[in-house]
């Protein structure tokens, strides 16, 4: 199937969006927690972050998938954590980086509260990630997910060649996700229930 035009794939990923998002309100904290730990525990069993020292992942907001278990665990077990930070809000012109995660304590509120780490912590660049974890409200199996809509992660893993793995809930995983020219596809996608491969 191709992509659908850019102006077609924005108003499809709203509609999806708003859907996903429908559906994370309505998980009590318990069932969202309940879920988490399910997905993480796949994540976890990826042999790509099995055998990963430098993985890159998310600090959740809004009712994602909650990795900060995974994030504290690879960190203490020795690996190497990146997460994002914002480095561009400028429209049409969205930039992050990837900064080391040395615990809790370091990281800092940005822009929209979502917690990242100090603009002192050491840069971790492309090339050195093993496998980026990302976040969205959901995905389809042919590896497209659907974010915020401002394009911070596509145009990141624009520059990464490690495997990249979606974390979504089961729910809102469907057959097929939109895509414009730019987005980048998904390696993988791990639900609570499930593990797909992305051919």
């Amino acid at each position: 199937m191709t992509n659908a035009g850019p102006d077609a794939a924005t108003q499809e990923k709203a509609a999806l969006r708003e859907r996903f998002a429908a559906y994370r309100a309505r998980l009590s904290e318990a069932e969202r927690a309940r879920r988490s730990a399910r997905a993480v525990e796949r994540l976890r069993a990826l042999p790509e972050i099995q055998s990963a020292r430098t993985g890159h992942c998310y600090w959740p907001q809004d009712g994602e998938i909650d990795t900060r278990p995974f994030v504290k665990d690879f960190h203490a077990g020795g690996g190497v954590v990146a997460l994002p930070v914002v480095t561009s809000f400028e429209p049409g012109a969205p930039a992050m980086t990837a900064r080391r995660y040395t615990g809790d304590a370091s990281l800092r509120e940005n822009r929209w509260g979502l917690a990242e780490p100090a603009g002192d912590a050491p840069v971790v660049p492309p090339e050195a990630l093993d496998a980026v974890v990302v976040p969205a409200f959901g995905a389809g199996k042919n590896g497209h997910r659907v974010g915020h809509g401002r394009g911070f992660y596509d145009a990141f893993l624009a520059d990464v060649d490690a495997p990249a793995v979606g974390l979504v809930y089961d729910a809102c995983l469907v057959e097929h996700a939109p895509a414009a020219p730019h987005d980048v596809p998904m390696d993988a996608l791990v639900t609570e229930r499930r593990t797909v491969r992305v051919a």
